[in-house]
């Protein structure tokens, strides 16, 4: 009689096991919040600025790949972040031995560039070299090179790289111990590629593209920052107390005393940021950058896809701008872009947008063709224009419109004319700027 308790106690546990691990199970499956390991698909990438390193803002976002031939393309969409895996083998690699091998000599620049069998990596305006030595973890002197703005990495085990600035067309070149180039090269495996040609304009070297492009549209969500609570962090306000402020016209104005004021442009959702120091300062070429990054850290504005855009030395200036694949992202009230100046009058300011781009995702648009960059160049010319072309930029554009909460985001050229960068379509009168 006992035996046969104990088997029937047994047999009631083990039912009573089977049914928790059955709701466990199911619980598993069903609650949103399930336990996954962190990969770079599933892990939620970081878009306050506060959180974000000073190597993931200063890197060069654009990838041309030269081969045999010299034949090159421009890659993006890769299955691997080609930039992020030739960071993490460079910090590895020790560069040393720097001789300038080329200067002043515009032509023998672009050969440089064009060196077969070799990867291009560029950023969108020149750094300074302790920034690149950040980056890239390395101890390179500045005496030698001041500014970089493109590495070239040869793909045949040369054991060296080469350094380039746009500035006196400078070229450097490093040996390096400790290459290795397996990860680089399978990094570059897939995604598209687009043909590219490096050529001179007005005294400024562009990429090209030789043949009409297709690119996809994006759609992305507007997310809008809390002005009362940039206002706290910016004026260094106590959590929770008020701070001072008046209405004028379209203007909310938050002051916090005399020398910190924040204006938020309630019609334009942009905001300006002032603060007044004791006395005038002026930062060196090479610790300006890693100032304006502790500064843009300090701001609280959360900017998704932020990256490094460009910086005027004479100006103390820097801009940070949404890219989505490493193109850059313009809209005409430069929402998605980040301002900082230092002033000789001891003013640094903060100009920005409460209103900023989530991560753009493919839409199901047709994708749209531009025009061979020829066609564009003759199309300037045909009105009298291409000779005040300072530059010019494959990237998206899109149009404010502060009640939507999604945007159509199109690929278009972008040109620098007369100091601002501009839909190509503007300049030529084709139907004003991308729809």
């Amino acid at each position: 009689m006992s035996k046969k308790l104990r088997a029937n106690w047994r047999i009631g546990l083990l039912s009573v096991v089977l049914v928790i691990s059955v709701i466990l199970s199911g619980l598993v499956w069903v609650m949103p919040y399930r336990y996954e390991h962190p990969n770079e698909a599933t892990a939620p990438r970081v878009t306050s600025v506060a959180t974000m390193a000073q190597e993931n803002l200063y890197v060069p976002t654009t990838v041309v790949k030269t081969g045999p031939d010299r034949e090159q393309h421009l890659l993006f969409n890769q299955p691997q972040n080609v930039v992020l895996t030739a960071r993490e083998s460079l910090r590895k690699w020790t560069l040393q031995k720097g001789k300038q091998v080329s200067a002043d000599n515009p032509t023998a620049y672009r050969e440089y560039l064009r060196q077969s069998n070799a990867l291009v990596l560029s950023y969108p305006s020149a750094v300074a070299i302790a920034t690149f030595n950040t980056t890239f973890n390395q101890k390179l002197s500045a005496k030698d090179l001041t500014l970089v703005n493109r590495i070239v990495i040869p793909l045949t085990g040369q054991a060296r790289i080469y350094l380039l600035r746009d500035q006196g067309t400078v070229v450097y070149r490093y040996q390096v111990n400790a290459q290795r180039l397996t990860k680089l090269k399978a990094s570059l495996l897939g995604g598209r590629r687009l043909p590219v040609e490096y050529r001179w304009l007005n005294n400024q070297l562009v990429l090209t593209y030789p043949h009409a492009i297709t690119l996809p549209t994006y759609r992305a969500a507007i997310e809008q920052q809390n002005v009362d609570s940039l206002a706290q962090t910016l004026l260094n306000s106590a959590k929770g107390k008020r701070l001072a402020q008046r209405v004028e016209g379209n203007q909310r104005i938050y002051h916090n005393g005399s020398d910190k004021r924040l204006v938020y442009d309630q019609a334009q959702g942009t905001l300006t940021f002032e603060n007044y120091l004791s006395q005038p300062t002026r930062y060196s070429l090479q610790t300006v950058y890693a100032h304006f990054f502790r500064r843009l850290q300090q701001t609280g504005i959360i900017q998704d896809q932020l990256q490094f855009d460009t910086f005027d030395h004479a100006k103390q200036q820097i801009t940070y701008r949404t890219t989505v694949e490493g193109f850059p992202v313009y809209n005409e009230d430069n929402y998605g872009t980040v301002r900082l100046r230092e002033s000789e009058t001891g003013v640094e300011s903060l100009r920005f947008s409460c209103y900023s781009l989530t991560t753009p995702l493919p839409t199901k648009q047709p994708a749209l063709t531009l025009p061979a960059t020829a066609v564009v160049f003759n199309g300037l010319q045909a009105v009298g224009k291409l000779k005040d072309v300072q530059g010019l930029r494959l990237g998206y554009w899109w149009h404010s419109d502060p009640t939507a909460k999604e945007v159509t985001v199109r690929p278009t050229y972008l040109v620098k004319y007369k100091g601002e960068w501009v839909p190509y379509q503007t300049l030529m009168h084709e139907g004003g700027q991308p729809a």
